[in-house]
């Protein structure tokens, strides 16, 4: 994916880890796709198809990562007939076809006959996520495929409903749909009852549906039933969703933004103003437009965002990156002090530690990474970074 990544969709693609000793690795067998499915047909077993692309960061990182720890090496060698195909040559050109196989890494499970039984997408970052898809594919309904099919025919129940967006999302797949057949069966009378709630708080994103409007009007009513935090947290959310495909899509205006601005100014929502500041970072890190991000960020952090760690060291860390200006980074070292300060991590160490060093505070900066490196050190992440910042920091 060659798109930048805003400030708060910014995810973390990658797990740290220092690792233990793995001596063992998936054993992919190099056989034609014809030969496979005879193996799976004599061995009577799924076939797992690891389908990559070699341009693909995530597929890389998950085969040296995830394919050679032990526990899933030994699971799926086990378990399956372990193939890996690059997708876009050879066969894996018509395999990618066939299975629909539209972003990398993209994981399936195939039958004997071969049948897609069970597709995931992405890279996941635990074990446990491994072992896991491994038995949804070998559980009987429980696959993809299984619930692409039982949504066909008709099937409304909350518990399928939320298993089943689960298993598209999973996928790669669109949910909103799926997610409004259901609601479309629903009354108004029953959205706030618990099923719909978890519904409306996992996968609701559309901020100009029914059901978005009525949490919107019955904000009270649903934080009283569910906490006030949550019911913030998903309309905030879904706002700056909206703002931040508005500013991706390729029909992207001025005026459409602001627009959208206008009505969420106006929706009666009490953060609104703090959703507009974040859209407004996100749009002028976007364009690239770090002036205006600059003279944005300095007039609200402190108002809309000072006791959030997390954000305050994220945009104390894109100022190192974007500005030499003393002022800007001082207002920066302010925010990722302030971050320590709520909650000290090996991250806003680091970042406090890069803004001193930047500033010519040398003193500061080999404290400040010291702390950052002893941080990572005990929760075993990975160290090196910090090690070279302590060093040039040092010489």
């Amino acid at each position: 994916m060659k798109n930048k990544l805003t400030l708060i969709t910014i995810a973390l693609l990658f797990s740290v880890f220092t690792g233990f000793s793995q001596n063992r690795s998936i054993a992919f067998i190099d056989k034609t796709w014809a030969e496979l499915l005879e193996l799976a047909k004599t061995q009577d077993k799924l076939i797992f198809l690891d389908g990559y692309a070699t341009w693909c960061g995530p597929c890389k990182w998950m085969a040296a990562n995830m394919f050679t720890n032990d526990t899933v090496a030994d699971y799926y060698n086990k378990t399956f007939i372990c193939a890996h195909y690059d997708m876009e040559k050879g066969e894996g050109i018509q395999l990618a076809r066939s299975y629909q196989v539209q972003a990398y890494p993209t994981l399936l499970f195939i039958s004997k006959s071969g049948e897609m039984v069970h597709k995931r997408v992405g890279a996941p970052q635990k074990v446990q996520d491994y072992l896991d898809m491994g038995k949804i594919a070998l559980t009987p309904g429980e696959g993809f495929n299984a619930y692409v099919k039982k949504f066909q025919d008709g099937d409304r129940d909350p518990k399928f409903i939320m298993k089943y967006l689960d298993r598209l999302q999973g996928a790669y797949m669109p949910i909103n749909e799926p997610l409004r057949q259901y609601f479309a069966s629903q009354q108004e009378a029953d959205l706030t009852n618990r099923a719909n709630w978890e519904m409306i708080y996992l996968f609701l994103t559309d901020m100009d549906s029914r059901e978005f409007t009525y949490l919107l009007k019955h904000q009270q009513e649903y934080g009283k039933l569910y906490t006030s935090d949550s019911v913030n947290l998903k309309i905030f959310n879904v706002f700056q969703q909206a703002l931040t495909s508005i500013v991706r899509s390729r029909s992207f205006t001025a005026d459409s933004y602001n627009t959208l601005r206008e009505k969420i100014r106006t929706s009666g929502y009490p953060d609104a103003d703090k959703v507009i500041f974040t859209g407004d970072l996100n749009l002028y890190q976007s364009k690239s437009d770090m002036d205006k991000f600059i003279s944005t960020a300095v007039s609200g952090m402190d108002k809309y965002f000072g006791t959030d760690y997390m954000m305050l060291n994220r945009v104390a860390g894109i100022f190192l990156q974007i500005t030499t200006e003393p002022k800007n980074l001082q207002a920066a070292a302010g925010w990722a002090k302030k971050s320590i300060t709520i909650k000290s991590t090996a991250e806003n160490n680091d970042t406090y530690a890069s803004l001193m060093f930047k500033t010519g505070n040398k003193e500061e900066a080999v404290k400040y990474e010291k702390a950052a490196l002893e941080i990572a050190t005990k929760e075993n992440l990975q160290v090196k970074t910090y090690q070279d910042n302590l060093k040039k920091f040092q010489e």
